[in-house]
């Protein structure tokens, strides 16, 4: 039986669990160059070793090293919202979905605390699953706006604002990872989740936005894996990896910089 150019356009590309390890990879090498290098050389005084071999011939090196895992990893933020808002849409059970996200926000919070700040207890910085945890609250109330409320798109601005703006006030009073400039990017997908084109713009536009300080704009690269997205969800043999990857990898960077660079905890 033949197969249609459609159907054949959707057999194309990336899958959701691509994206995840896309994703996965990407976090890694920017920790990495974050938790590992940076934090080696400009935080806490710098550790002794790292500093002799960034005073030395190869420190240039090192530091262009650093910056350049920073690039390669800063896409991963714009994927990670992107599977948020696809998670979202087709999971079947909401509740379970923002509950996971809540467990883990809280199992990582030491890990991150360690692998940022250097402690047990850091209130001042919370970890990406509390950011990715009020992005679903902000999107459960879109979506009672696109449920329950009659009119157009224009008539449910008002409403959708409010609880866009709440959602930002919420993770920038929690300090929480990539503050107001998450749940606009979270926002900002969902919305557009009917026309991949705009979000595949949106993922250029904001991911660019978001780490031009940082990285020059190199959060834009994520368009590339999310145009490519196939909409199939891929098979998922290893759901909670995806979760418990994040406390995990933290974990073994603090111990990696404490042993190899000396950093002890503050």
């Amino acid at each position: 039986m033949p197969v249609n150019g459609s159907a054949l356009q959707q057999e194309k590309g990336l899958d959701g669990a691509a994206l995840k390890w896309i994703a996965i990879c990407s976090m890694l090498i920017d920790h990495i160059g974050a938790v590992v290098l940076e934090y080696g050389l400009y935080y806490e005084g710098g550790a002794k070793g790292l500093r002799r071999l960034a005073e030395g011939p190869w420190g240039n090196e090192i530091e262009i090293g650093a910056w350049f895992l920073r690039v390669l990893g800063r896409p991963a933020f714009m994927i990670y919202c992107f599977l948020l808002v696809e998670g979202f849409i087709h999971t079947r059970n909401r509740m379970k979905y923002g509950k996971n996200l809540l467990i883990f926000s809280l199992i990582s919070e030491i890990p991150f605390d360690l692998a940022v700040g250097n402690g047990l207890f850091v209130p001042e910085y919370q970890n990406v699953f509390f950011e990715l945890f009020i992005g679903f609250g902000v999107l459960s109330a879109l979506e009672r706006v696109k449920l329950r409320e009659c009119g157009s798109g224009i008539a449910q601005t008002p409403r959708r604002c409010l609880y866009i703006g709440i959602g930002c006030a919420v993770a920038e009073l929690l300090r929480a990872d990539y503050g107001a400039s998450g749940i606009l990017i979270i926002a900002a997908f969902y919305l557009l989740s009917q026309n991949r084109k705009k979000q595949t713009a949106a993922a250029a536009v904001l991911g660019f936005l978001e780490s031009f300080g940082i990285t020059l704009g190199a959060g834009g690269l994520a368009a590339i894996p999310i145009g490519v997205y196939n909409g199939k969800r891929g098979k998922q043999r290893y759901k909670y990896l995806f979760y418990w990857f994040y406390p995990v990898h933290l974990l073994l960077l603090y111990a990696v910089r404490w042993y190899f660079l000396g950093i002890r905890p503050a």
